[in-house]
Order: C-alpha cells, then structure tokens, then sequence
C-alpha cells in the first residue's frame, strides 16, 4: 500500500497542481494509473485477498478508478481525472474502513 498505492493514487488525486502539464507528465500520470489498476488486480490473486467478499469489492472499486484514470490520462483530461477523485477516494476509504483497525472515516 505505501510503497505502490499511495504514491500513485497521490498522483490522481493531485492531479490539478500543475497546470500546464507536459507530455511527459501526462505519460507518468498515464503509468501511475496503470500502477494502481494493477495494483488492484495483485490485492484480487488468491493468494493475497483476505476473503471472497468484502475484499473482492474494494478491490474491484479500486481496479475501476484506475482502469478509468487510465483512459482519462490517455486523453489528457484534467477535468475527468478531478472529477474520478470522488470514487477514487471512496475505493480508498472503502479499503480502510472495512480493513484497517481503528480507521475512522472523514465526516
């Protein structure tokens, strides 16, 4: 999660900071949405999904943000990317509530 996730999704979640973007810049967001759809799919391999339910769904959520934050970077729409925040936020939160002991979400 903090080595893969959380700086790729910081990145889709960031995205409106530079505004005049470059090629390049627009090929890293490209890669890091990749990074987070595949990301997903590794939390969905049986040998990492900690059960068939619940985890399933989070994972599936987030595999959907980043499969659609894919298409959005390869059209370089800044507008879309800001939009996806929400349900990118919401796969994450997600996750945590369900997964991560303690974790309270935002009000």
């Amino acid at each position: 999660m903090l080595d893969v996730i959380y700086p790729t999704s910081d990145q889709i979640f960031y995205v409106g900071r530079n505004e005049k973007k470059t090629v390049k810049d627009w090929n890293d967001i490209r890669q890091s949405a990749l990074m987070l759809a595949e990301a997903a799919n590794l939390l969905m391999a049986e040998n990492r999904a900690r059960d068939k339910d619940q985890w399933m769904k989070d994972a599936k959520l987030l595999w959907e943000a980043g499969n659609k934050a894919f298409v959005l970077a390869k059209a370089k729409d800044e507008a879309g990317m800001e939009a996806l925040n929400a349900e990118l936020y919401e796969a994450c939160q997600s996750c945590h509530v369900h997964y991560r002991p303690g974790y309270r979400r935002r009000p």
